[in-house]
């Protein structure tokens, strides 16, 4: 009897967040049996963080004691810092361990008999290395708790991310949410020589009726916030975040004030790959500005909304990096599911990483790995050509590829928003390639896209421009810019009009952001090509 009670109580203290039904079957006094796991790169024989799931036959998940974790359903995780031990029940396990983008997935099912000691390997393998080819990876939209980010950076094998510590939300009543680091943490902190993570960021989203939200990141102290859900307009956080030296990053471009934050050179960053797209499937519901066209209502077609007001935006001759972020920490998904690539010359810093993103040296991405160089610029670049004389015409060639892990669809490569090279993926297709010499007349941009074949969710990448220039020719598309004219008479008669507000005054700020933006539009509008 004593020998059954110590048994029971060892087994419960083992116990962290199992259900009720694993303690009633301990107290069926079963024969348990220990799983020992190791999680090993392939490549070095080391011992490596990552990310596991293990779940028996019912589905049930099963974490060990003490052990990270992430439960925001269906997203249920726990982090191995290079091995784990957990007794378990008798019975058929599936184990899966994940290390970010660039490993392949170990699935294996085992068996637990009464009272076995079972010791697994799991061996992941590396099916690319961007760090070997100078591309470092971040996640610009992190709610995780940033005590956890050594262990989390490192079994994502995720090179950067800034953690938020404010999170200032609401659409009806605003809260702010905060896990202030201690007095005198430094802003920014290296795990390693290729792991490194901030703590100083801030993101203010004030869903509808209010203005969207944005990510004010590597800011120098905590920020506090003075307002509600309409008051003050976002222009008056993004400055006193560039004041700081910080970034700014349009987490979606798609809310009602991003056109706005843009011309009025608020915004560093515009997320392609963001949180509306997890390994669970697509959430169509995120963000304001109108979705005029029928396939921006589906899970397939969602991303063309961003990507077409982001081309928009670029044949207003705006320069805007792509970046991506995961919310996680707030939705179901791991942190760098959704990720930007960011290419370095040389070894990698927090500060050179901004750096080179600020240049535009990046892609985005939640799978499929995509580069592009035309004529041997990157994107980010600018290829300048001196004439822009009627008639004259240059040529540029740009070659794009992809390597992806899962099954691809398509590559393209775009003009100005517009495809002008489209390669078919042949079935079971992990790589492809597409070359195009591309007539130059205009000023103009080149951008290439890439996509996995669709399955439960969307999987796709999309690069930073490569910018061509023609003599003193703008570039812009006045279409373009007529558009965003529209959208912020649109905001200025919404605010205009909208209960809510506590004063005048702060109608009237908001007013006045869309009014000075439109401003800007319309210059443009007058200036466009003709």
């Amino acid at each position: 009897m004593l020998r059954f009670v110590f048994s029971l109580a060892i087994i419960l203290c083992s116990l962290s967040s199992n259900a009720v039904a694993q303690q009633a079957m301990h107290l069926r006094n079963q024969i348990w049996g220990h799983l020992l796991v190791t999680t090993v790169d392939q490549d070095t024989g080391r011992e490596v963080d990552a990310r596991c799931y293990l779940t028996d036959a019912s589905g049930h998940h099963w974490t060990p004691s003490g052990a990270i974790t992430y439960v925001k359903p269906p997203e249920r995780d726990f982090i191995a810092l290079g091995h784990f031990q957990i007794e378990l029940p008798p019975g058929t396990y599936t184990l899966s361990v994940e290390r970010g983008t660039e490993y392949r997935p170990y699935d294996r099912q085992i068996e637990i008999e009464p009272g076995e000691i079972l010791r697994e390997k799991a061996e992941l393998s590396r099916w690319i290395n961007m760090n070997a080819r100078g591309w470092y990876s971040g996640d610009l939209h992190n709610h995780r708790n940033w005590r956890e980010m050594p262990e989390i950076l490192l079994s994502e094998d995720l090179n950067l991310a800034p953690t938020t510590t404010n999170w200032v939300f609401g659409s009806g009543a605003v809260r702010t949410i905060s896990l202030p680091p201690p007095r005198g943490e430094p802003a920014s902190l290296r795990v390693d020589a290729t792991h490194a993570y901030s703590i100083y960021n801030m993101e203010v989203e004030r869903d509808w009726p209010g203005s969207g939200a944005i990510q004010l990141l590597n800011l120098k102290k905590p920020t506090e916030f003075h307002g509600y859900e309409l008051a003050p307009p976002d222009t008056t956080f993004t400055k006193e975040t560039h004041a700081q030296g910080g970034w700014v990053d349009a987490e979606k471009i798609t809310w009602r004030d991003g056109g706005a934050l843009v011309a009025l050179g608020q915004v560093d960053s515009v997320g392609l790959v963001y949180n509306s797209f997890s390994p669970y499937g697509v959430e169509l519901g995120a963000g304001t500005i109108p979705k005029d066209k029928p396939e921006y209502n589906t899970p397939g077609g969602l991303m063309y909304w961003a990507m077409d007001v982001y081309y928009r935006l670029l044949n207003c001759e705006f320069k805007l990096p792509v970046s991506a972020g995961t919310a996680s920490g707030v939705k179901p998904t791991p942190l760098g599911y959704d990720r930007v690539y960011v290419h370095l010359p040389g070894a990698f810093s927090y500060r050179e990483w901004f750096r080179e993103l600020r240049a535009g040296h990046s892609f985005a991405t939640n799978g499929p790995m995509l580069f592009l160089t035309v004529d041997g610029h990157q994107p980010g670049d600018t290829i300048q050509f001196s004439s822009d004389a009627p008639g004259i015409s240059h040529e540029v060639n740009a070659h794009a590829e992809v390597d992806s892990l899962g099954a691809l669809d398509r590559l393209e490569i775009l003009w100005k928003g517009k495809v002008v090279k489209d390669v078919t993926a042949p079935p079971g297709a992990h790589k492809l390639t597409a070359d195009l010499a591309i007539p130059v007349t205009h000023t103009g941009w080149i951008v290439a896209r890439a996509f996995e074949k669709p399955t439960d969710t969307v999987r796709f990448a999309h690069t930073s421009p490569v910018y061509v220039r023609v003599g003193n020719d703008p570039g812009i598309v006045a279409e373009d810019a007529e558009y965003f004219v529209r959208l912020m008479d649109d905001e200025i008669k919404f605010y205009e009009n909208l209960s809510g507000f506590h004063t005048d005054a702060d109608r009237q700020a908001m007013v006045n952001m869309f009014r000075k933006a439109r401003a800007v539009y319309a210059r443009l509008a007058t200036s466009a090509t003709k």
